[in-house]
Protein backbone atom coordinates (compact mmCIF):
# COMPACT_ATOMS: atom_id res chain seq x y z
CA UNK A 1 0.00 0.00 0.00
CA UNK A 2 1.29 3.32 -0.72
CA UNK A 3 2.47 5.39 2.13
CA UNK A 4 -0.27 8.57 0.75
CA UNK A 5 -3.34 6.02 0.90
CA UNK A 6 -5.20 5.30 4.04
CA UNK A 7 -6.80 2.07 4.95
CA UNK A 8 -10.21 1.36 4.01
CA UNK A 9 -11.59 1.57 7.76
CA UNK A 10 -10.08 4.93 8.32
CA UNK A 11 -13.37 7.19 8.51
CA UNK A 12 -11.77 10.24 9.76
CA UNK A 13 -12.97 12.36 6.90
CA UNK A 14 -17.00 11.69 7.29
CA UNK A 15 -17.09 11.23 11.00
CA UNK A 16 -17.09 15.18 11.67
CA UNK A 17 -19.49 17.55 9.82
CA UNK A 18 -19.72 21.27 10.62
CA UNK A 19 -23.13 22.66 10.50
CA UNK A 20 -24.23 26.07 9.72
CA UNK A 21 -22.84 28.59 12.43
CA UNK A 22 -20.03 26.62 13.60
CA UNK A 23 -21.26 23.89 15.52
CA UNK A 24 -20.29 20.10 14.63
CA UNK A 25 -22.06 16.74 14.90
CA UNK A 26 -21.56 12.99 14.32
CA UNK A 27 -22.85 10.32 13.22
CA UNK A 28 -23.97 7.46 14.89
CA UNK A 29 -22.03 4.76 13.23
CA UNK A 30 -18.62 7.14 13.33
CA UNK A 31 -19.13 7.62 16.89
CA UNK A 32 -19.25 3.81 17.90
CA UNK A 33 -16.41 3.70 15.51
CA UNK A 34 -14.56 6.53 17.32
CA UNK A 35 -15.43 4.49 20.80
CA UNK A 36 -14.41 1.54 19.31
CA UNK A 37 -11.04 2.76 18.47
CA UNK A 38 -10.43 4.06 21.70
CA UNK A 39 -12.63 7.03 22.26
CA UNK A 40 -13.97 8.02 25.20
CA UNK A 41 -17.63 10.48 25.67
CA UNK A 42 -16.41 12.78 28.33
CA UNK A 43 -19.86 14.75 28.98
CA UNK A 44 -23.35 14.55 27.54
CA UNK A 45 -25.92 17.41 27.18
CA UNK A 46 -29.93 16.51 26.35
CA UNK A 47 -31.75 19.32 24.74
CA UNK A 48 -35.52 19.38 24.81
CA UNK A 49 -37.09 21.37 21.54
CA UNK A 50 -40.42 23.23 21.57
CA UNK A 51 -41.56 20.19 20.14
CA UNK A 52 -40.90 17.53 22.96
CA UNK A 53 -38.19 15.97 21.19
CA UNK A 54 -34.28 15.62 22.51
CA UNK A 55 -31.17 15.72 20.98
CA UNK A 56 -28.09 14.51 22.48
CA UNK A 57 -25.04 16.76 22.47
CA UNK A 58 -21.08 15.39 23.59
CA UNK A 59 -18.09 16.52 24.03
CA UNK A 60 -15.43 14.17 23.23
CA UNK A 61 -11.95 13.29 25.42
CA UNK A 62 -10.09 14.39 22.23
CA UNK A 63 -11.21 16.78 20.37
CA UNK A 64 -12.64 20.35 21.58
CA UNK A 65 -16.48 21.98 21.37
CA UNK A 66 -19.58 19.82 21.47
CA UNK A 67 -21.33 17.66 19.23
CA UNK A 68 -24.68 17.03 18.05
CA UNK A 69 -25.28 13.15 17.42
CA UNK A 70 -26.97 12.47 14.57
CA UNK A 71 -28.63 9.62 12.72
CA UNK A 72 -27.01 6.79 11.24
CA UNK A 73 -27.25 7.10 7.49
CA UNK A 74 -28.47 10.76 8.02
CA UNK A 75 -26.95 14.16 9.18
CA UNK A 76 -30.16 14.68 10.86
CA UNK A 77 -30.00 14.98 14.67
CA UNK A 78 -30.96 11.85 16.05
CA UNK A 79 -33.91 12.60 18.68
CA UNK A 80 -35.78 10.95 20.91
CA UNK A 81 -39.18 11.45 22.23
CA UNK A 82 -38.33 10.53 25.97
CA UNK A 83 -35.65 11.35 28.02
CA UNK A 84 -35.06 8.06 29.86
CA UNK A 85 -35.12 6.73 26.64
CA UNK A 86 -31.64 8.80 25.42
CA UNK A 87 -30.43 8.02 29.05
CA UNK A 88 -30.67 4.35 28.22
CA UNK A 89 -29.35 4.92 24.45
CA UNK A 90 -26.19 6.85 26.04
CA UNK A 91 -25.56 3.88 28.20
CA UNK A 92 -26.81 0.78 25.88
CA UNK A 93 -25.25 2.30 22.69
CA UNK A 94 -22.08 4.04 23.69
CA UNK A 95 -21.42 2.75 27.59
CA UNK A 96 -21.53 6.23 28.61
CA UNK A 97 -22.59 6.47 32.38
CA UNK A 98 -21.24 10.21 33.23
CA UNK A 99 -22.88 13.14 33.47
CA UNK A 100 -25.72 14.19 31.81
CA UNK A 101 -27.40 17.79 31.80
CA UNK A 102 -30.71 18.07 30.88
CA UNK A 103 -31.72 21.38 29.18
CA UNK A 104 -35.13 22.66 27.59
CA UNK A 105 -36.02 25.12 24.87
CA UNK A 106 -39.89 24.81 25.85
CA UNK A 107 -41.49 27.87 27.43
CA UNK A 108 -44.66 28.35 29.17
Amino acid sequence: MAADKRPPDDDTDDAWIRLPGGEMSIRVRSLTNYLNKGGRLVHARLIEDTEGLYSVWMRLADRPGEFRLNQFHADAPKTFKDVALAIASLRKEFGYYGEIAVATDRRG
